[in-house]
């Protein structure tokens, strides 16, 4: 357990003197008797802790302690009634606790109190040899301790958390942001201060802690379940299972949440999610968690920033491959972020932090590789720990964390390539992004745009970011006092470095084009770790941002994250884990590219935005003369879904609104002049733009 995470087990409830008489105590007997407590997180419980007790006549009570969790408040009243707040999500299902009642004869009698905590915010993915804990509000991988451990069933860890930033500015240039380290605010203990809660936003006035219980929730499902549901779903007496039944497909609209939340397959077009009519949840992998969380029910005690108004919809997801040692060690992460709030927001930015512990955690170091979208973690010595029970030893592995897509980038009506005319990588956002010269206009995903180590090391230059300035200074790649990361050293000119301005700290050689450093050399040698830094192997954190975009009313954007675990047995050192966690992640990166596994089914299905029923759609003939067929291949569109005709210069000259049981639709062109013109399809996220020519 890390020092900061030593939390005080003490809790006082209540100290004070109040005068107490029993007159049903005939005797001078004095008996405390153990009570059960059930508590759910936010939600109030009054109990009298005495009223099981016996207490001898005529004697008083001076005082009443309490034991117990310090995420346990309790407030005890001049009645001796006692109110029980449990205010930390995440907590184990039973706490034990005491309390001792205190008599000014100078008797003294204590009694434990179980408390049962009824919290099912916290869920597991175990598909592969990767056993990680999720939780629903957004902090996931521990909670008093690592959780992430891998290979399962090993005890030894190698995240201790992780968790998403979001910042962006609005009209009057105010700077909104949400995230968490660790859920401490500018306090010790962790978990108790948040930026995110569980649930979809709603109307600000009805927002309840009892209503938000529903959504304080995992919902953990296989596919071979959702296959057996499918198959069965008709049959008499058949009865789905608990997180078939309950998968949040709709939001309650009286409430403010929105009408469609978690995909689902809707087999009669109605909207409506119904199991009992054969709609399914739809997931990634053969094992998911989702979850739904926002920004928005209560003030940001962990950054104080200013709300968004975003919600964060989540998915979790592994793939049971045994023999393929690159997919069983990962596990995947997908946000999709909807803008529920009016305002526009500007230079928005995503970062992903990531306390990453190998084992025994203060013997890391940090690095990050450009081209392969990854930040990592690595044993800076050749064994890991001292023989404690939680550390790898000998052949440590090493960590990575892969932004396999980021957001999408703001339209500019092209099709931006990734190669020059002679077929050379160019020096820009196609070095690591997604989509570039694949033919669809403005489909294009950042990748990882920036990397930082954060420590403890350089108190009057880059302390943790604490404030919500502090946390988007950071996304944009300045140090606390203003100046920006660069080159080489620790990345600032009192500690080494040696410039220019430069987006990624220690990216090794994986530059290879300086594209992060302006597409030049760097003013000193381009080898550039931990190592040739001078650092001494400590407890590390990092951060990767992507993006930044414009986040406007009612945008959907998403990224994609997967962890990657890599261990070389025979090679000693800890870079051998290394080069063989680089092998791994390119595999990881290509499938993903291509949304193919190892053994040809897909990674990702038909609820993901870029392989949505509009992104492989097929339009013929074209060229046209008169009229162009759009076909959308086996998938039905969505409600609302847009298609519009655009000129050249953006100007829309054609509009239908599509109903949710149209398959295709023939277009009219006789009556537009021969040229180029754009068909763009807006269903859910970003639009899909095709090119057509008009021929007469």
């Amino acid at each position: 357990m890390k020092t900061h995470y030593i939390l005080r087990r003490v809790l006082t409830i209540l100290c004070f003197l109040v005068t107490f008489y029993n007159p049903a105590s005939a005797q001078n007997s004095f008996k405390a008797v153990a009570d059960t407590i059930d508590l759910y997180p936010l939600l109030p419980i009054v109990f009298n802790l005495l009223a099981n007790d016996t207490l001898p006549a005529g004697d008083t009570i001076s005082f009443i302690q309490g034991y117990g969790s310090p995420y346990i408040y309790g407030k005890t009243d001049t009645n001796f009634t006692t109110t029980f707040y449990l205010y930390a999500f995440g907590c184990q299902s039973e706490v034990n606790g005491t309390y001792k009642i205190h008599l000014k004869s100078g008797n003294t009698l204590s009694a434990p109190i179980l408390f049962r905590i009824h919290d099912q915010s916290t869920s597991y993915l175990d598909i592969n040899n990767v056993r990680a804990r999720f939780n629903a509000s957004g902090l996931h991988f521990s909670f008093e301790n690592a959780d992430y451990e891998v290979p399962k069933g090993s005890g030894k860890t190698s995240l201790f958390s992780n968790s998403l930033w979001i910042g962006g500015k609005d009209e009057q240039h105010q700077l909104h942001f949400a995230g968490e380290k660790y859920g401490q605010g500018t306090q010790s203990s962790s978990h108790i201060k948040h930026d995110y809660f569980p649930g979809p936003k709603m109307d600000s006035l009805k927002y309840e802690n009892l209503r938000d219980t529903v959504w304080d929730y995992i919902w953990n499902l296989k596919k071979s379940e959702i296959d057996y549901h499918r198959a069965h779903f008709w049959e008499a007496g058949y009865t789905p299972i608990h997180d078939i039944l309950t998968w949040p497909g709709n939001g309650d609209t009286a409430l403010g949440q929105a009408h469609k939340l978690a995909p689902f397959s809707d087999r009669n077009a109605d909207g409506i999610y119904d199991p009992y009519d054969g709609d399914y949840p739809e997931i990634r992998g053969d094992q998911a968690l989702f979850f739904i969380f926002n920004d928005d029910k209560l003030y940001h005690s962990e950054s104080t920033g200013k709300k968004l108004g975003v919600e964060i919809h989540g998915m979790a997801y592994g793939f049971d491959l045994p023999n393929d040692s690159a997919f069983k060690n990962t596990i995947f992460l997908q946000y999709k972020l909807y803008n529920r709030s009016q305002n526009t927001y500007d230079s928005t930015l995503l970062g992903v932090f990531s306390d990453i512990d190998l084992g025994y955690a203060n013997d890391d170091y940090l690095g990050c590789d450009v081209e392969r979208n990854m930040y990592f973690g690595y044993n800076g010595t050749p064994v890991d720990g001292s023989g404690q029970s939680y550390a790898y030893g000998e052949n440590p592995p090493a960590q990575s964390v892969i932004i396999l897509g980021g957001p999408y980038m703001d339209p500019d009506y092209l099709d931006n390539p990734r190669y020059d005319l002679n077929g050379n990588q160019l020096c820009d956002f196609s070095v690591n992004g997604l989509n570039f010269g694949d033919s669809i206009v403005d489909n294009e995903r950042f990748g990882l745009q920036r990397f930082w180590s954060i420590t403890n090391m350089f108190f009057n230059v880059n302390p943790y970011p604490t404030y919500a300035d502090d946390y988007y200074r950071l996304l944009s790649g300045k140090w606390q006092d203003g100046t920006s990361l660069i080159y080489g050293g620790n990345g600032h000119p009192t500690f080494g470095g040696y410039g220019p301005a430069c987006n990624f700290m220690f990216p090794g050689e994986s530059d290879t084009l300086n594209w992060g450093v302006g597409c030049a050399p760097p003013n000193g040698p381009v080898n550039w770790t931990e190592t040739t830094a001078g650092n001494n192997p400590e407890d590390r954190r990092g951060v990767g941002v992507t993006g930044p975009f414009t986040f406007k009313p009612g945008d959907v954007q998403e990224i994609d994250i997967a962890f990657t675990w890599a261990r070389d047995y025979v090679n000693p050192g800890p870079l051998a884990s290394v080069d063989k966690l680089r092998l791994m992640v390119d595999q990881i990166n290509k499938s993903f590219v291509n949304n193919k596994l190892p053994n040809g089914d897909p990674i990702y299905g038909i609820n993901a935005q870029h392989s949505s029923s509009t992104s492989v759609i097929n339009i013929y003939p074209n060229p046209s003369s008169d009229q162009v067929n759009i076909d959308f291949g086996n998938e039905y569109m969505p409600v609302n879904t847009t298609l519009e005709l655009m000129t050249s210069h953006s100007n829309c000259i054609k509009k239908l609104t599509l109903s949710n049981s149209q398959k295709s639709v023939v277009l009219n062109l006789s009556d537009v002049p021969s040229g180029f013109y754009f068909i763009r399809i807006t269903a859910q996220g970003s639009p899909v733009i095709k090119k057509v020519v008009v021929i007469h």
